[in-house]
């Protein structure tokens, strides 16, 4: 019995720190360094009061908790930072596997050594045009694109544009400059409003 409230104890600490990684504020880091520190704390006392079967099962449970409340956590931090009324408070989830790829190598970091900045650079361009190729694959994005008639190069300005308003960022689990184009009514919204 006590072995199984250790195993419950250890998936709600995992849900909630995987879903403090996709909300906002100013005390993430400190609310994440408790969470970590109990599911240790909960591991160890496993290992203490049921034994170490129970406690390697304990840690098996952790880290396959780490993989299986992840998208629980981002539809819930999705609820908790939505704005009703309207379209927008229809969750739309986790990018598909393609996009968040791309994603991932979207999130440039600009290395110390400036001699490396023109291959970080390159990289760059092309995960762009992976993204636009990406974005003229889905039959809903293309159609956006065709009706407000946007070339290549203008996403590629849009994309900058977002980055450089601030929004080059991670937000539950989408990285914000590639979902806005990859996503017909993110897409028709920043296009519609886009100065000419």
């Amino acid at each position: 019995m006590i072995a199984y409230t250790i195993y419950a104890i250890l998936v709600m600490t995992v849900f909630f720190m995987n879903l403090n990684g996709f909300l906002r504020g100013a005390k993430k880091v400190q609310i994440d360094v408790v969470l970590r520190s109990i599911i240790i704390g909960t591991i160890i006392v496993s290992f203490l009061i049921a034994g170490w079967k129970h406690g390697i099962i304990a840690i098996g449970i952790t880290l396959v908790s780490i993989r299986f409340t992840r998208p629980i956590a981002v539809r819930a931090a999705s609820k908790l930072l939505s704005v009703p009324k309207g379209k927008s408070d229809k969750y739309i989830g986790l990018p598909p596997r393609a996009l968040e790829k791309i994603s991932k190598r979207l999130d440039i970091v600009l290395p110390n050594n400036p001699n490396h900045f023109d291959e970080v650079l390159r990289f760059a361009d092309s995960a762009e045009d992976e993204l636009f190729d990406y974005c003229e694959s889905q039959p809903a994005v293309k159609a956006v694109i065709e009706d407000f008639q946007v070339s290549r190069k203008n996403l590629k300005e849009i994309y900058s544009q977002i980055i450089e308003a601030g929004a080059g960022q991670w937000s539950c689990g989408h990285w914000v400059p590639a979902s806005a184009l990859a996503y017909p009514e993110s897409l028709e919204y920043v296009l519609s409003r886009r100065e000419n």
